[in-house]
Protein backbone atom coordinates (compact mmCIF):
# COMPACT_ATOMS: atom_id res chain seq x y z
CA UNK A 1 0.00 0.00 0.00
CA UNK A 2 1.06 3.29 -0.98
CA UNK A 3 1.92 6.38 1.45
CA UNK A 4 3.06 9.83 2.06
CA UNK A 5 5.75 9.66 4.76
CA UNK A 6 5.40 13.32 6.77
CA UNK A 7 7.24 14.89 9.95
CA UNK A 8 4.01 13.76 12.09
CA UNK A 9 3.77 10.47 10.28
CA UNK A 10 2.31 8.23 7.15
CA UNK A 11 -0.96 9.36 5.34
CA UNK A 12 -2.67 7.83 2.25
CA UNK A 13 -1.89 9.69 -0.86
CA UNK A 14 -5.61 10.71 -1.20
CA UNK A 15 -5.01 12.27 2.31
CA UNK A 16 -2.99 14.91 1.25
CA UNK A 17 -4.71 17.42 -0.60
CA UNK A 18 -3.80 20.65 -2.78
CA UNK A 19 0.09 20.68 -2.45
CA UNK A 20 2.96 23.44 -2.97
CA UNK A 21 5.32 20.91 -4.58
CA UNK A 22 8.40 22.70 -3.73
CA UNK A 23 9.30 25.29 -0.74
CA UNK A 24 11.06 26.14 1.94
CA UNK A 25 9.90 26.74 5.55
CA UNK A 26 13.37 26.47 7.88
CA UNK A 27 16.79 27.28 6.12
CA UNK A 28 20.02 28.91 6.94
CA UNK A 29 22.20 29.63 4.02
CA UNK A 30 24.81 31.07 6.02
CA UNK A 31 25.99 27.66 7.16
CA UNK A 32 27.17 27.34 3.79
CA UNK A 33 30.74 27.85 2.71
CA UNK A 34 30.23 30.58 0.16
CA UNK A 35 33.28 33.45 0.12
CA UNK A 36 32.63 34.43 -2.83
CA UNK A 37 28.30 35.49 -2.17
CA UNK A 38 27.88 38.82 -3.28
CA UNK A 39 27.56 41.01 0.25
CA UNK A 40 24.71 42.92 -1.10
CA UNK A 41 22.24 39.52 -2.31
CA UNK A 42 19.94 38.69 0.14
CA UNK A 43 21.00 34.74 1.77
CA UNK A 44 18.05 32.10 1.98
CA UNK A 45 17.20 32.44 5.78
CA UNK A 46 14.27 31.43 7.29
CA UNK A 47 14.13 30.80 11.27
CA UNK A 48 11.21 32.79 12.65
CA UNK A 49 8.72 30.10 13.59
CA UNK A 50 5.93 31.95 14.50
CA UNK A 51 6.18 34.20 11.28
CA UNK A 52 6.52 30.85 9.20
CA UNK A 53 3.42 29.72 11.00
CA UNK A 54 1.54 32.78 10.11
CA UNK A 55 2.75 33.00 6.45
CA UNK A 56 1.88 29.43 5.77
CA UNK A 57 -1.77 30.07 7.17
CA UNK A 58 -2.03 31.89 4.53
CA UNK A 59 -1.19 28.87 2.15
CA UNK A 60 -3.91 26.95 4.29
CA UNK A 61 -6.67 29.56 4.16
CA UNK A 62 -6.58 29.77 0.27
CA UNK A 63 -7.13 25.92 0.18
CA UNK A 64 -3.28 24.52 0.71
CA UNK A 65 -3.32 21.19 2.43
CA UNK A 66 0.56 20.25 1.94
CA UNK A 67 3.66 21.49 1.53
CA UNK A 68 6.67 19.95 0.49
CA UNK A 69 9.88 21.47 2.26
CA UNK A 70 13.15 20.82 0.32
CA UNK A 71 15.85 22.08 2.58
CA UNK A 72 18.36 19.36 3.75
CA UNK A 73 21.07 18.38 6.08
CA UNK A 74 23.63 20.79 5.79
CA UNK A 75 21.88 24.31 5.31
CA UNK A 76 19.23 24.50 8.23
CA UNK A 77 17.05 21.78 7.84
CA UNK A 78 15.58 20.71 11.28
CA UNK A 79 12.37 18.17 11.49
CA UNK A 80 11.90 19.09 15.16
CA UNK A 81 10.50 23.08 13.76
CA UNK A 82 8.90 21.50 10.60
CA UNK A 83 7.21 19.42 12.63
CA UNK A 84 5.60 22.47 14.97
CA UNK A 85 4.64 24.08 12.24
CA UNK A 86 2.87 20.73 10.70
CA UNK A 87 1.23 20.91 14.04
CA UNK A 88 0.19 24.38 14.03
CA UNK A 89 -1.19 25.25 10.98
CA UNK A 90 -3.14 22.16 9.72
CA UNK A 91 -0.70 21.52 6.97
CA UNK A 92 0.92 18.07 6.22
CA UNK A 93 4.43 19.05 5.93
CA UNK A 94 7.25 16.78 4.04
CA UNK A 95 10.57 16.72 4.91
CA UNK A 96 13.64 15.92 2.76
CA UNK A 97 16.67 13.98 2.15
CA UNK A 98 19.46 14.61 0.50
CA UNK A 99 22.16 16.95 -0.25
CA UNK A 100 21.89 20.40 -2.26
CA UNK A 101 24.96 22.37 -4.07
CA UNK A 102 28.56 21.71 -3.34
CA UNK A 103 28.85 24.81 -1.30
CA UNK A 104 26.12 23.47 1.08
CA UNK A 105 27.41 19.49 1.51
CA UNK A 106 27.91 18.79 5.27
CA UNK A 107 31.57 17.99 5.98
CA UNK A 108 31.48 14.80 6.15
CA UNK A 109 30.74 14.40 2.70
CA UNK A 110 34.22 15.24 1.85
CA UNK A 111 35.20 12.03 3.11
CA UNK A 112 32.59 9.41 2.35
CA UNK A 113 32.02 6.82 -0.28
CA UNK A 114 28.36 6.72 -2.01
CA UNK A 115 27.54 3.72 -0.54
CA UNK A 116 27.96 5.38 3.14
CA UNK A 117 25.73 8.75 2.02
CA UNK A 118 23.51 6.62 0.46
CA UNK A 119 23.23 4.51 4.05
CA UNK A 120 22.85 8.26 5.49
CA UNK A 121 20.22 8.70 3.69
CA UNK A 122 18.37 5.65 3.76
CA UNK A 123 18.07 6.32 7.74
CA UNK A 124 16.76 9.42 7.48
CA UNK A 125 13.75 7.88 5.50
CA UNK A 126 13.70 5.30 7.44
CA UNK A 127 14.71 5.94 10.62
CA UNK A 128 14.15 9.52 11.53
CA UNK A 129 16.26 12.55 10.64
CA UNK A 130 17.93 15.65 13.10
CA UNK A 131 18.03 13.27 15.58
CA UNK A 132 14.41 12.81 15.84
CA UNK A 133 11.91 10.59 14.86
CA UNK A 134 10.35 12.39 12.00
CA UNK A 135 11.60 11.03 8.74
CA UNK A 136 12.10 12.34 5.17
CA UNK A 137 9.71 11.39 2.69
CA UNK A 138 11.51 12.76 -0.52
CA UNK A 139 15.07 12.67 -1.82
CA UNK A 140 17.04 15.42 -3.20
CA UNK A 141 20.31 15.81 -5.46
CA UNK A 142 21.81 18.93 -6.70
CA UNK A 143 24.35 20.81 -9.04
CA UNK A 144 25.99 24.16 -9.41
CA UNK A 145 27.72 23.24 -12.65
CA UNK A 146 27.43 23.03 -16.12
CA UNK A 147 27.69 18.83 -15.35
CA UNK A 148 27.32 16.58 -12.68
CA UNK A 149 31.07 16.00 -11.01
CA UNK A 150 33.03 15.48 -8.02
CA UNK A 151 31.24 15.54 -4.89
CA UNK A 152 27.92 16.54 -6.37
CA UNK A 153 28.37 13.31 -8.41
CA UNK A 154 28.85 10.99 -5.96
CA UNK A 155 25.91 12.72 -3.86
CA UNK A 156 23.31 12.46 -6.87
CA UNK A 157 24.43 8.56 -7.22
CA UNK A 158 23.91 7.97 -3.35
CA UNK A 159 20.48 9.41 -3.85
CA UNK A 160 19.73 7.12 -6.80
CA UNK A 161 20.89 4.36 -4.45
CA UNK A 162 18.59 5.32 -1.71
CA UNK A 163 15.73 5.67 -3.69
CA UNK A 164 16.29 2.21 -5.12
CA UNK A 165 16.54 0.84 -1.32
CA UNK A 166 13.49 3.58 -0.12
CA UNK A 167 10.86 3.81 -2.80
CA UNK A 168 11.21 7.65 -2.24
CA UNK A 169 10.80 10.12 -5.16
CA UNK A 170 14.01 12.00 -6.27
CA UNK A 171 13.49 16.25 -6.78
CA UNK A 172 16.23 18.16 -8.36
CA UNK A 173 18.07 21.31 -8.02
CA UNK A 174 19.77 23.17 -10.78
CA UNK A 175 21.80 26.41 -10.02
CA UNK A 176 20.19 29.04 -12.36
CA UNK A 177 23.62 30.78 -12.47
CA UNK A 178 24.91 27.42 -14.50
CA UNK A 179 21.70 26.68 -16.16
CA UNK A 180 22.03 29.10 -19.09
CA UNK A 181 25.27 27.41 -19.97
CA UNK A 182 23.45 24.10 -20.75
CA UNK A 183 21.98 22.84 -24.03
CA UNK A 184 17.97 23.75 -23.88
CA UNK A 185 18.54 25.32 -20.50
CA UNK A 186 17.93 22.97 -17.51
CA UNK A 187 20.86 20.52 -16.37
CA UNK A 188 17.42 17.52 -16.51
CA UNK A 189 18.59 15.34 -19.31
CA UNK A 190 22.04 15.56 -17.19
CA UNK A 191 20.27 13.93 -13.88
CA UNK A 192 17.94 11.53 -15.93
CA UNK A 193 21.32 9.90 -17.81
CA UNK A 194 22.66 9.55 -14.54
CA UNK A 195 19.97 8.02 -12.78
CA UNK A 196 19.21 5.81 -15.65
CA UNK A 197 22.36 4.42 -15.25
CA UNK A 198 21.83 3.92 -11.56
CA UNK A 199 18.32 1.72 -12.47
CA UNK A 200 16.35 4.18 -11.26
CA UNK A 201 12.59 4.71 -12.64
CA UNK A 202 12.71 7.57 -14.35
CA UNK A 203 8.84 7.94 -13.80
CA UNK A 204 10.17 8.64 -9.99
CA UNK A 205 12.28 11.77 -10.77
CA UNK A 206 11.32 15.17 -10.40
CA UNK A 207 13.32 18.24 -12.54
CA UNK A 208 13.06 21.33 -10.81
CA UNK A 209 13.17 24.88 -11.22
CA UNK A 210 12.34 24.43 -15.10
CA UNK A 211 10.46 27.74 -15.30
CA UNK A 212 13.27 29.74 -14.66
CA UNK A 213 14.38 29.38 -18.25
CA UNK A 214 11.97 27.35 -20.23
CA UNK A 215 12.85 25.49 -23.14
CA UNK A 216 9.37 23.90 -24.32
CA UNK A 217 11.12 21.19 -26.85
CA UNK A 218 13.21 20.06 -23.27
CA UNK A 219 10.65 20.02 -21.07
CA UNK A 220 8.43 17.74 -23.41
CA UNK A 221 11.69 15.15 -23.86
CA UNK A 222 12.28 15.18 -19.89
CA UNK A 223 8.12 14.25 -19.43
CA UNK A 224 8.84 12.08 -22.84
CA UNK A 225 11.15 10.16 -20.58
CA UNK A 226 8.77 9.45 -17.56
CA UNK A 227 10.12 12.56 -15.51
CA UNK A 228 7.76 15.26 -13.63
CA UNK A 229 8.54 18.40 -14.43
CA UNK A 230 8.31 21.55 -11.58
CA UNK A 231 7.55 25.03 -12.20
CA UNK A 232 8.41 25.55 -8.61
CA UNK A 233 9.29 29.45 -8.78
CA UNK A 234 5.81 30.71 -9.94
CA UNK A 235 6.05 34.34 -9.17
CA UNK A 236 9.93 35.22 -9.33
CA UNK A 237 9.39 37.20 -12.18
CA UNK A 238 13.20 38.68 -13.18
CA UNK A 239 13.12 34.52 -14.49
CA UNK A 240 9.96 34.12 -16.41
CA UNK A 241 6.79 36.06 -16.05
CA UNK A 242 3.62 34.36 -14.90
CA UNK A 243 1.97 35.16 -17.88
CA UNK A 244 4.42 33.21 -19.42
CA UNK A 245 4.55 30.41 -17.51
CA UNK A 246 0.84 29.95 -17.69
CA UNK A 247 1.26 30.04 -21.13
CA UNK A 248 3.38 27.28 -21.38
CA UNK A 249 1.83 25.03 -18.64
CA UNK A 250 -1.82 25.52 -20.79
CA UNK A 251 0.40 24.39 -24.06
CA UNK A 252 1.83 21.58 -22.19
CA UNK A 253 -1.33 20.45 -21.18
CA UNK A 254 -3.06 20.56 -24.28
CA UNK A 255 -0.36 18.51 -25.44
CA UNK A 256 -1.28 15.71 -23.05
CA UNK A 257 1.44 16.59 -20.53
CA UNK A 258 -0.76 17.23 -17.77
CA UNK A 259 -0.02 13.64 -15.58
CA UNK A 260 3.77 15.07 -15.38
CA UNK A 261 3.40 18.65 -14.26
CA UNK A 262 3.46 20.27 -10.40
CA UNK A 263 3.79 23.84 -9.35
CA UNK A 264 4.98 25.74 -6.41
CA UNK A 265 7.09 28.99 -5.75
CA UNK A 266 10.10 28.25 -3.68
CA UNK A 267 10.23 30.56 -0.94
CA UNK A 268 13.45 31.21 0.78
CA UNK A 269 13.74 34.77 1.64
CA UNK A 270 12.08 36.97 4.52
CA UNK A 271 11.32 39.46 1.48
CA UNK A 272 9.49 37.12 -0.47
CA UNK A 273 7.10 36.68 2.05
CA UNK A 274 4.00 39.03 2.67
CA UNK A 275 4.52 40.55 5.88
CA UNK A 276 7.53 41.86 3.26
CA UNK A 277 5.29 42.80 0.86
CA UNK A 278 6.69 39.71 -1.24
CA UNK A 279 3.97 37.25 -3.05
CA UNK A 280 3.67 34.52 -0.23
CA UNK A 281 3.32 30.58 -0.14
CA UNK A 282 -0.06 30.89 -1.35
CA UNK A 283 0.89 32.87 -4.82
CA UNK A 284 -0.03 30.18 -6.95
CA UNK A 285 -3.31 29.68 -5.35
CA UNK A 286 -4.01 33.37 -5.27
CA UNK A 287 -2.98 34.89 -8.42
CA UNK A 288 -1.39 32.02 -10.70
CA UNK A 289 -4.33 29.76 -10.56
CA UNK A 290 -6.76 32.58 -11.89
CA UNK A 291 -4.24 32.89 -14.90
CA UNK A 292 -4.24 29.64 -15.91
CA UNK A 293 -8.10 29.87 -15.82
CA UNK A 294 -7.87 32.65 -18.76
CA UNK A 295 -6.31 30.33 -20.23
CA UNK A 296 -8.57 27.45 -20.25
CA UNK A 297 -7.71 25.58 -17.90
CA UNK A 298 -10.78 23.91 -16.27
CA UNK A 299 -10.80 22.26 -12.45
CA UNK A 300 -10.12 19.05 -13.51
CA UNK A 301 -6.72 19.63 -14.83
CA UNK A 302 -5.67 21.92 -11.82
CA UNK A 303 -7.35 18.84 -9.61
CA UNK A 304 -4.41 17.22 -11.80
CA UNK A 305 -1.43 19.38 -10.95
CA UNK A 306 -2.04 20.36 -7.56
CA UNK A 307 -3.39 17.84 -5.93
CA UNK A 308 -3.14 14.07 -8.28
CA UNK A 309 0.37 14.42 -9.26
CA UNK A 310 1.74 15.36 -5.68
CA UNK A 311 -0.07 12.72 -4.21
CA UNK A 312 1.29 9.93 -6.90
CA UNK A 313 4.76 11.37 -6.96
CA UNK A 314 5.56 11.94 -3.52
CA UNK A 315 4.08 8.32 -2.16
CA UNK A 316 5.85 6.00 -1.59
CA UNK A 317 5.35 2.22 -3.48
CA UNK A 318 5.99 0.02 -0.55
CA UNK A 319 4.51 -1.45 2.74
CA UNK A 320 5.43 0.72 5.42
CA UNK A 321 4.22 1.43 9.21
CA UNK A 322 0.44 0.85 9.46
CA UNK A 323 0.28 3.13 11.91
CA UNK A 324 -0.42 6.64 9.96
CA UNK A 325 1.13 9.12 13.04
CA UNK A 326 3.77 8.88 15.46
CA UNK A 327 3.11 11.41 17.79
Amino acid sequence: MRRVRTVLGDILPEELGVTAAHEHLYCDQRLCSEPDFPRKVEKMVLLDTDLIVQEAGYFHEAGGRAIVEVTVHGWGRDVKVLSEISRRTGLHVVATSGFYVEDCLPAFVRDSSVEALAAFLVSEVMVGADGSPSRAGLLKAAVSRARIEGAEERCTRAVARAHLQTGAAITTHTSASSRFQIDGGNAGTMFLDLFEAEGVDLGRVIIGHCDENADLRQLANLMDRGAYVQFDVIGKEHWLLDTTRADLIAGLLDRGYGHRLLLSTDRTRISELRISGGKGYDHVLRKFVPLLKDRGVDDAALELLLVTNPATIFSMPFPIQEETHHE
